[in-house]
């Protein structure tokens, strides 16, 4: 049976495809005998998110009345579709949206369930249950916070991350308190900590309670702050921009494996390159930008470190000869991987620089992901920069970020 999408099932999808980008973000995926698993669902690394939208009007009656009809009609539905939908995950490798493609889940035993449930209606009138009800931890947005929450927190890790850090903080023992507010309020005390709920009591242990007042994220967004995280972010985009480029080419059938030459639909770069951090991604396209633009020092690969033991190879090289590019760029994804024990995975991104081809431009990118490091790989590497001096004089930090 085909689903109508409503109106604000076509926002959230909108505002999803905007932070965790197309390729991760399906709409009305089907569940069990073809219904509707729920209204989005994100999966990228070991993520998935799984939300749901509700939308029912509140009646005040004078009393608790309406509060209780409107709840069990935007939250608790909400939740069951929420629960019922990862029972059903847990029982399947892959899902298929509604429009036929299939999407690979994480194996079982990496997967990171996230719960969101949209309840929209209630207008800022009825208080908003939120934290566990018995089956997981649901995170609640009113029609407020979707948006903000959404677009702050838009990068798959850094909107978990938040996620995570609310729920491990109600697991401590603290309760956060609403004071007609809602999860936009949570949103500002975590990034005005760094990025954290390090609050401490009096005593210099965490309190009991957060009493969270309806201001907070209003006093915060307009502050200096705040204007200079957006401002110090503002480059990071261009990754956003970089990532989606390459994922049309897998969603239209234009990417090529350069060995087999046939069309491939291998995501994991890009799932590296997605799972870079809103801070990381400014640092990763500034850096791609100035090696791209620096052609008079004559540097033909530069190392970037990412997140989560993630390297990033950027390569110049001609499109007149890809086949000797690629070589190219997966040796040094080797030899990074080697020199830097503390990174796990690697991504090459080959391409020319600009205004510099003349057979036309083109792009090339490479992974490897290699937990453990052997003697052979250790005499492979050492032969590489012997043989071909492939950053042989670079000077190796040892950690990563």
């Amino acid at each position: 049976m085909t689903h109508s999408r409503t109106p604000s099932e076509k926002f959230v999808t909108q505002i999803c495809a905007q932070s965790f980008l197309k390729l991760w973000t399906h709409p009305n995926p089907k569940g069990k005998k073809g219904k509707e698993l729920c209204d989005c669902l994100i999966v990228c690394g070991p993520h998935i998110i799984i939300i749901s939208v509700k939308e029912n009007e509140y009646r005040n009656t004078g009393d608790k009345v309406g509060w209780e009809r409107w709840t069990k009609a935007a939250i608790d539905k909400s939740a069951s579709q929420i629960w019922g939908a990862e029972r059903w995950l847990e029982t399947v490798d892959e899902v298929l949206r509604h429009d036929g493609r299939v999407v690979a889940l994480p194996h079982k035993s990496k997967r990171k369930y996230h719960r969101v449930s949209v309840s929209l209606g209630g207008r800022g009138e009825v208080p908003l249950k939120w934290g566990d009800f018995g089956n997981g931890f649901i995170h609640i947005c009113d029609e407020y916070s979707v948006g903000i929450i959404f677009d702050i927190l838009d990068t798959v890790t850094d909107f978990v991350d938040f996620l995570t850090a609310s729920e491990e903080l109600v697991s401590r023992g603290t309760k956060p308190l609403f004071m007609g507010g809602g999860i936009e309020d949570l949103l500002a005390l975590y990034l005005s900590h760094g990025r954290s709920f390090n609050v401490t009591g009096d005593c210099g242990s965490l309190p009991d309670m957060l009493i969270l007042h309806d201001d907070l994220w209003s006093g915060f967004s307009k502050s200096n702050d705040f204007k200079r995280i957006k401002n110090d972010l503002a480059s990071s985009y261009g990754w956003d921009s970089l990532i989606e480029f390459y994922a049309n080419d897998i969603l239209t059938d234009g990417m090529f494996d350069m060995h087999s030459k046939a069309v491939t639909s291998n995501e994991l770069a890009l799932v590296a390159m997605a799972l870079q951090p809103r801070g990381h991604r400014a640092n990763l396209t500034e850096a791609l930008i100035e090696f791209l633009e620096e052609s008079e020092r004559k540097i033909a690969s530069r190392v970037v470190l990412g997140f989560d033991r993630t390297a990033f190879v950027f390569l110049a090289g001609s499109s007149s000869d890809r086949e000797l590019r690629v070589r190219e760029l997966a040796l040094r994804c080797l030899v990074v991987r080697g020199r830097l024990p503390d990174v796990i995975t690697v991504v090459g991104i080959a391409t020319d620089r600009p205004e510099t081809s003349e057979v036309g431009y083109s792009s090339d990118l490479g992974y490897i992901f290699m937990p453990e490091w052997s003697e052979q790989n250790e005499v492979d590497v050492i032969k590489i920069q012997s043989d071909l001096g492939y950053f042989k004089n670079a000077q190796w930090s040892k950690g990563s970020s």
